[in-house]
């Protein structure tokens, strides 16, 4: 049985993957911390690989399985076995114009980047070498939280509402968006969305430890400066959080804005619309808060 599509798939933040040796049905798939070649059976999670993309663009795979990223362990080799999105983790895809994918990651820790290859020819584990093979990339699709990324990693994370698909009622809560929180140890939600959860989805936030937070926000619109106090408020003294809306841009990025206001950075119009803030109220709207917090 092989994978769908031919490996040339593109990567998306928040997106899952499988990651084949091109051509082939055998993928990598995370055996405890070790990394191996087994062949594609529909449905593993052992198999599947979360992207994962920080504000500074750096990509992660991490596994759906044991929730660690794919990285550079002891001796060289390719391992899964960190859950912070470190240097050790970040990779690098570059296409490849006979199909699929080069595969090269950080040499421990510094800036000289190393291709990824068999340990040997027969080997099906690998390492950090100097000739790199084809990996196929497959996404799977329906992904729940599109434009997943983390701006302070492991603390705060911003995407689009769960399922969303144009519209903010879009956003549904079930057992697969709270697996995909907990593989990421998100246990706080922040919500501009301009629906609020229903109980019973509430409630199953509620059952999996994770809080829940509904700031309401129209699209294309500011909060108020009370709204701001209450995002603080709900990001401060919380664990690792995520920050949506609908598209997860222009209310987000508002949100993201004020906490980092609010911790003490100085910003400007372009930090604000490199946050994703899209219209001249939510502009004001921030710079008021920031007079506010400076005095």
């Amino acid at each position: 049985m092989f994978p769908s599509g031919r490996g040339n798939d593109k990567l998306d933040a928040g997106d899952i993957y499988l990651i084949s040796v091109f051509g082939t049905n055998e993928m990598l798939t995370a055996v405890g911390e070790d990394i191996c070649l087994r062949e594609y059976f529909e449905g593993r999670d052992d198999q599947m690989w979360i992207c994962e993309v920080t504000s500074d663009h750096q990509i992660g795979m991490r596994n759906r399985h044991t929730g660690c990223l794919l990285g550079q362990g002891e001796h060289g080799k390719l391992e899964c076995y960190v859950q912070g999105l470190g240097s050790w983790a970040w990779l690098i895809f570059t296409r490849l114009s006979l199909g699929g994918y080069s595969l090269k990651v950080y040499r421990n820790g510094s800036n000289k980047l190393g291709p990824i290859q068999r340990i040997n020819n027969g080997s099906p584990q690998f390492k950090i070498g100097e000739v790199g093979i084809q990996f196929g990339l497959h996404k799977l699709k329906n992904p729940v939280f599109r434009r997943f990324e983390w701006v302070i990693p492991g603390r705060l994370a911003r995407s689009s509402a769960p399922y969303y698909n144009g519209e903010d009622a879009d956003e549904s809560i079930n057992e697969t968006s709270i697996e995909f929180l907990n593989n990421y140890g998100i246990k706080n939600i922040i919500s501009l969305n301009s629906v609020e959860l229903s109980p019973r989805q509430r409630g199953w936030l509620r059952a999996a430890r994770i809080s829940y937070s509904h700031i309401k926000a129209m699209e294309y619109t500011a909060v108020t400066q009370e709204q701001f106090d209450q995002i603080w408020n709900a990001y401060d003294k919380s664990g690792a959080t995520i920050v949506y809306c609908g598209y997860g841009d222009g209310r987000t990025g508002m949100a993201i804005s004020a906490i980092q206001l609010f911790q003490g950075r100085a910003l400007d119009d372009n930090d604000y619309r490199g946050n994703g803030v899209q219209c001249p109220s939510q502009l004001a709207a921030l710079n008021e808060l920031s007079v506010r917090i400076n005095g």
